[in-house]
């Protein structure tokens, strides 16, 4: 990496900074601050990577999504195949993100090709949008978070001083997750930790870069790898758009302005 000096950096560079759950790290210490569909997004993320959803992917080459999203994308969504798995306990907030797979796609298993087309359906958007505001509410509350105060670290909406501290940690760790050097210095000891960092990539927008210096070695890290934690994106935000009283999306991509629209909508 241009500018990042390897020798002032330890193994403690690869350390979390915080335990904060996916979704909370995205709000707190990412651009895209504000809870909005990527916090869905992660948490799905997350849930293959536990094996609660299991992911198919019919793709040997890797992808990547332009600024907009063209038939031949939506033939490549096809070829990726969520199945709902959940066995065992779950968070309140991994129950709802998995009920609002289940009322959007009205099936346990589907492909992102036909949750896009679905997306594009006024009656399921309606109903999408009212799942997803049950799902914000619980992350809200199971982080014990109001919007402007989480524990030390935010007050009336600013990062305290500690806060502060953090999110310069978390720059550090994003300096880690996108240098070769660094992670062939300090590489993910588990296939697991090499998901988990591609999660945290996803917080901030880098899990391409950070999955182009790690492996690709799991059902995980191979959905990020055709970009699927966008495609996520594109779809939950186009839902929004197409609920009866328009309303924009979180504006995750390429700034507040643009956004992505799907094949067949309104």
């Amino acid at each position: 990496m241009l500018g990042l000096n390897n020798n002032q950096f330890d193994e403690n560079i690869k350390n979390i900074p915080c335990d904060d759950s996916y979704p909370m790290v995205s709000i707190l210490y990412s651009k895209n601050n504000g809870v909005g569909v990527n916090a869905l997004s992660l948490t799905i993320l997350d849930l293959i990577n536990k094996n609660q959803i299991r992911c198919d992917i019919d793709l040997d080459d890797s992808y990547e999504i332009g600024k907009k999203l063209t038939p031949h994308d939506m033939e490549v969504m096809k070829h990726i195949t969520l199945r709902i798995a959940n066995k065992g306990e779950l968070k309140t907030s991994e129950s709802l993100a998995i009920n609002l797979l289940k009322n959007m796609n009205k099936s346990k298993k589907f492909n992102l090709k036909s949750m896009a087309k679905q997306s594009n359906i006024t009656a399921i958007a309606n109903k999408f949008e009212n799942d997803f505001s049950d799902f914000l509410k619980v992350i809200e509350n199971e982080n014990d978070f109001d919007g402007k105060n989480y524990k030390d670290i935010l007050e009336n909406g600013k990062l305290t001083g500690k806060g502060k501290e953090i999110k310069k940690e978390w720059k550090n760790f994003q300096d880690y997750l996108k240098s070769k050097d660094l992670t062939e210095k300090f590489p993910p000891e588990s296939a697991l930790e090499n998901s988990q960092q591609i999660i945290y990539g996803a917080c901030f927008g880098i899990e391409k870069n950070a999955l182009d210096v790690r492996e690709n070695n799991s059902t995980l890290t191979d959905f990020i790898d055709k970009d699927g934690y966008k495609l996520l994106n594109i779809i939950f935000n186009n839902a929004l758009l197409n609920v009866s009283e328009k309303r924009k999306g979180d504006g995750i991509f390429y700034g507040v302005n643009d956004k992505y629209t799907i094949p067949g909508g309104g």
